[in-house]
């Protein structure tokens, strides 16, 4: 099955343009997660990270992904249904539908760690055996090998809007959608989060106060609504022949 041709133009134009037609909707239905995600990460930045033990931190970890599937459910549904309607609920809630979301972030990020470990394990034992150890190297072999783990995420991100809509999608069926534009995702899945980063860091100084840096993570989190917004279009581009 090939997909019509995803426009990129469209897709990240509407990604900015969405939210802020519905400024208001996603103001009132993203407050509260947003908010908690700030307050994560200043907590995490001054007072968690350094002190907590292994295990603690991979709870800390969890919780850190339960707070962005609140979000990110959230925002796939502003942009797909009506968003005054979705708006109209502000209060955070967990349901089935964000446990089944909860549980694909952790199950696909699971499974590019155990890829990502298992090719850098067979690149570095070659190059060691065929050149010889190079610790530099490595960190230019991970670089290399996120490539294709990207694109393989790429083709699959749409199952992440699918669910938000309480449907019940497969990575076969997401591979399919997704087949002619595995590229113009990847733009979407890790071009835009690569341009965010570099724009945050050129607003970042070194001296800055702890309010101008209270300010960044808002907007750096403001962001991830821009990012999702653009899977959602895209899923919406993909899908829209679909029955």
């Amino acid at each position: 099955m090939t997909s019509a041709r995803l426009d990129l133009g469209k897709v990240i134009a509407g990604a900015f343009l969405v939210p802020w037609w519905h400024r208001r909707a996603f103001a009132r239905a993203l407050a509260i997660p947003l908010a908690l995600i700030v307050a994560y990460s200043v907590v995490w930045y001054y007072f968690a990270k350094p002190a907590l033990p292994g295990f603690a931190l991979w709870l800390v970890y969890a919780f850190y992904g339960m707070l962005f599937t609140m979000f990110a459910v959230t925002c796939h549904r502003l942009v797909l249904l009506d968003a005054e309607a979705v708006a109209q609920r502000w209060q955070p809630k967990w349901s089935l539908r964000e446990t089944r979301f909860f549980i694909w972030i952790l199950g696909l990020w699971a499974s590019g760690l155990v890829a990502m470990l298992v090719f850098l394990l067979i690149a570095v034992n070659l190059w060691t055996w065929t050149v010889g150890s190079d610790p530099d190297w490595i960190d230019w072999v991970q670089t290399v090998l996120k490539i294709p783990l990207l694109y393989v995420f790429a083709r699959l991100c749409i199952v992440f809007p699918a669910m938000a809509l309480d449907q019940r999608p497969s990575l076969r069926w997401a591979w399919e959608r997704t087949q002619g534009n595995g590229w113009r995702l990847l733009v979407v899945v890790a071009g835009l989060p690569v341009a965010f980063a570099y724009l945050v860091d050129l607003l970042f100084r070194s001296e800055a106060s702890q309010v101008e840096w209270l300010v960044l993570t808002v907007l750096t989190i403001a962001l991830f609504a821009v990012e999702i917004a653009a899977i959602s279009l895209s899923y919406r581009e993909l899908t829209k022949e679909a029955p």
